[in-house]
């Protein structure tokens, strides 16, 4: 119990926590899950819970326990007795495929409802050949769940305390920031981030909607791989009328046992690009990895500048300036220097 209420605030205890619930439930693994959205984020107490989660989920017929579980309107923990006769649950093929055979097979779960709007669920997995569980193994979990429900609360509020230091701290930066859920939810954003309403809107449910609707169609498409590690992308967004051109920045959140019960899944960071096409800009940096010297030379091209008037006006060779000119394409995948004065204009416009 002591434990429970330390992990609230020193979250690198959670597993001893739930190496503690496997012992008490009599199972071989713990996991928690927050839940939300229809998303599912996985920490386990072990690499071998992480991976049954994986193969849980990744089953086809997986959520379907999850549904029945989270369907018993009960104030307490649930075992799959509970929701599947002995003759359905040997019928399931999430049990005969999946669990069974790796030693699973009879689990127990709760779920809390926390105030941020997610579901945490502390669940146990033992092996199906043990039986039952039994009223004092239950007795004992249910006993448990107050201090859980409560600790939960601390540690939601404390990840969202996180996030919102993050954001503020990139304000103090002069960076228009927001944090957001994995289905685009905005959580927090500073004054920079509101400022910046010709290029974002919010939808039902407060999520965030850009103006430019490819790049929020990339926005949507990047926030649902955070889960992967594939979510880092920088997506130019196209301005209105005579606005200089942006990019927005998405920094997913890598959480660990620490940030658990937190929704937000990423940080959204958003730069405006520079009107003159001849300062080194941060945004053609930033989409194409450019150093200062690259970046004035492609931002040139831009502006319909060629390699020798670049050289005169820099005093560098022309040479210089092409193997320059080499790197930009290479780093654009540009193949010509007109397909990437094309692709410039639109980021570097000349005034």
């Amino acid at each position: 119990m002591d434990g429970i209420y330390e992990a609230a605030v020193l979250p690198e205890f959670w597993p001893q926590v739930l190496r503690g619930f496997t012992e008490v439930a009599e199972c071989r693994v713990a996991a928690l899950v927050a839940t939300r959205e229809g998303s599912f984020k996985w920490i386990g107490c072990s690499p071998l819970a992480e991976e049954l989660a994986r193969q849980h989920y990744d089953h086809p017929r997986g959520p379907e326990r999850s549904r029945r579980l989270m369907a018993v309107k009960r104030a307490g923990f649930v075992n799959d007795r509970d929701v599947y006769t002995e003759a359905e649950l040997l019928a399931e093929p999430l049990y005969t495929e999946c669990l069974i055979p790796n030693g699973f097979g009879r689990g127990i779960a709760t779920a809390i409802n926390v105030p941020t709007g997610d579901t945490i669920i502390l669940s146990a997995e033992g092996d199906y050949r043990h039986g039952p569980f039994t009223p004092t193994i239950v007795r004992s979990l249910d006993g448990l769940r107050p201090h859980l429900a409560r600790s939960s609360l601390v540690a939601a509020r404390l990840a969202f305390e996180r996030a919102r230091t993050a954001v503020e701290t990139l304000s103090g930066l002069g960076l228009a920031a927001c944090a957001v859920t994995r289905a685009g939810t905005v959580l927090v954003a500073n004054a920079e981030f509101d400022a910046a309403r010709s290029l974002w809107t919010t939808r039902l449910g407060n999520r965030i909607a850009l103006t430019d609707r490819r790049a929020d169609g990339l926005l949507a498409e990047t926030l649902g791989l955070i889960a992967t590690g594939q979510g880092v992308r920088s997506l130019p967004l196209l301005p209105e009328e005579d606005a200089p051109p942006a990019v927005l920045h998405v920094v997913p959140i890598r959480r660990a046992a620490h940030d658990l019960f937190g929704q937000a899944a990423a940080i959204l960071v958003l730069t405006t690009a520079s009107t003159t096409p001849t300062q080194a800009t941060p945004l053609l940096q930033a989409l194409f990895d450019l150093s200062p010297a690259e970046v004035v030379v492609a931002a040139r091209i831009a502006a319909g500048q060629t390699p020798e008037q670049i050289a005169r006006a820099d005093g560098k060779s022309v040479e210089t300036v092409r193997n320059q000119l080499k790197s930009v394409l290479g780093k654009t995948g540009c193949r010509r220097q007109v397909d990437l004065a094309r692709l410039l204009a639109q980021l570097a416009p000349v005034r």
